[in-house]
């Protein structure tokens, strides 16, 4: 017999078979399909059991064990109630067990705001809230309506009471006493100290910025060694000796042998200098080929070299000066400063070309801008080494003649060697940028990056 169930849609009537429910059918006015409910029984649908009587009640099985109903059925004894009567059990389990249940804490039961709800048609889940509890809602892909149920219970979370939970107490063990301690277990109170310290932070150092002390061995450092502590006595104590024995006399014919005796001493001094800047640019431990004074050819040739360079640096600055100024002191400080800028670049150039006349050298050239701080340092270090020479120089102007010439030959001396040790360090970087390899350009890499970290 044919059914008749109407659509959620459009409330039409559609008719359908009675095995339809459950299924899904096709509703003939809106074209939508629904899921036709189930169908209740009849009440004179139950017919089977009509030939058949009924059936009696299973009666349950007597308990082998008493039960509470038997506990209180037992009859007691006069001497048990009298024992009970004595004792007033009665009362005071009366009132006990009424104190108990008053004073039990009621369990207050929380339920949830808000919880889902799944369509019995389709199976989507709506969330709902705990006031349209027992209401009916819509569903919104079937548009069926769903009777909304009780909010759930919620779970409580167990907490556990510090102050009140038992406290276990372990004893040593007695069999592990003779036992040697482990190297590798730390107790806790070690473990608590190491956690609660507070670790400094020490400033990481600074490589930027240079010692005084490594400058100091840096620049002063050849003085250790023995043979240049030697050269620098002798050579100034006897230049010190003809000079004061001869400004002491004071006769014009010892001055003008102490002129002509000082250009040799001179040649002497540089040539010990460009022993001592060869050395220093090997990286050898000590001096060893210092010049022979009985050959002069081996003390002529750096002087050579220094009096080429030295012409060459000091024209430019004389010859600003004197356009500009003429003949006066500032052409003279300008002199100065240009042999001061000039000389290194000019004579390295020259020995690098082993050529008296050509004043570049493109190893030099390059060397610029490839060791700026070996340049840097070597600016640095002479300009402090000739202000404290010149610094001197004017006290002992103030000097008796003899006196100041015993001071400006040791000081003269000695500020030599320590040029021509920097001049060494200078050239020796200058070869070590020169046999480097070419650094490859990875511009592009850095770039890229550079711009994936700015991105991130």
């Amino acid at each position: 017999m044919p059914q008749s169930v109407q659509c959620p849609r459009c409330q039409a009537a559609v008719s359908v078979s009675d095995d339809a429910g459950g299924s899904r059918v096709d509703c003939p006015a809106c074209d939508q399909s629904f899921i036709v409910p189930g169908f209740a029984a009849a009440k004179d649908d139950d017919w089977l059991g009509d030939d058949f009587p009924a059936l009696a009640p299973i009666k349950p099985k007597k308990s082998p064990y008493a039960t509470p109903a038997d506990l209180n059925d037992d009859v007691l004894d006069v001497d048990d109630v009298e024992i009970i009567d004595d004792v007033g059990a009665d009362d005071t389990v009366e009132g006990d067990i009424a104190a108990s249940m008053d004073s039990a804490p009621q369990k207050s039961t929380m339920y949830a705001t808000e919880y889902r709800v799944r369509c019995p048609h389709c199976g989507t889940q709506t969330v709902v809230k705990a006031a349209k509890a027992g209401q009916e809602i819509k569903c919104r892909d079937c548009r069926n309506w769903i009777r909304v149920g009780q909010p759930p219970r919620v779970l409580k979370k167990v907490e556990m009471d510090q102050d009140s939970a038992p406290v276990f107490q372990f004893s040593d063990n007695a069999a592990g006493q003779d036992r040697p301690p482990d190297p590798y277990r730390k107790s806790a109170d070690e473990l608590l100290a190491k956690a609660s310290k507070v670790e400094e932070d020490e400033p990481k150092p600074d490589h930027d910025v240079p010692k005084v002390r490594d400058w100091v061995e840096a620049v002063f450092g050849i003085f250790f060694q023995i043979g240049v502590m030697a050269h620098w006595l002798i050579l100034s104590s006897l230049a010190s000796a003809i000079a004061f024995v001869a400004l002491a006399i004071d006769h014009p014919i010892l001055v003008v042998g102490l002129f002509a005796s000082g250009g040799m001493f001179a040649a002497v001094v540089l040539s010990c200098g460009f022993a001592i800047m060869q050395s220093v640019a090997n990286e050898e431990e000590s001096v060893t080929e210092w010049p022979v004074m009985l050959e002069p050819m081996e003390w002529l040739a750096p002087s050579m070299f220094c009096i080429a360079a030295a012409a060459l640096a000091i024209f430019p600055g004389w010859f600003a000066g004197y356009v500009t100024f003429g003949n006066s002191l500032t052409t003279v400080c300008l002199s100065m400063m240009s042999i001061f800028a000039i000389f290194p670049f000019v004579l390295l150039s020259m020995l690098d070309m082993q050529n008296l006349f050509i004043p570049f050298s493109p190893d030099v050239g390059r060397s610029v801008t490839r060791c700026e701080e070996a340049w840097g340092g070597f600016y640095f270090s002479s300009g402090l080494i000739f202000v404290a020479v010149f610094l001197v120089f004017s006290f002992a102007s103030g000097m008796a003649p003899p006196s100041a010439a015993v001071l400006s030959i040791f000081l003269g001396v000695g500020a030599t060697f320590v040029y021509f040790a920097m001049l060494g360090r200078l050239a020796y970087a200058i070869g070590q940028s020169v046999n480097s390899k070419p650094k490859e350009n990875n511009i592009n890499e850095v770039r890229d990056s550079e711009r994936k970290d700015s991105v991130q």
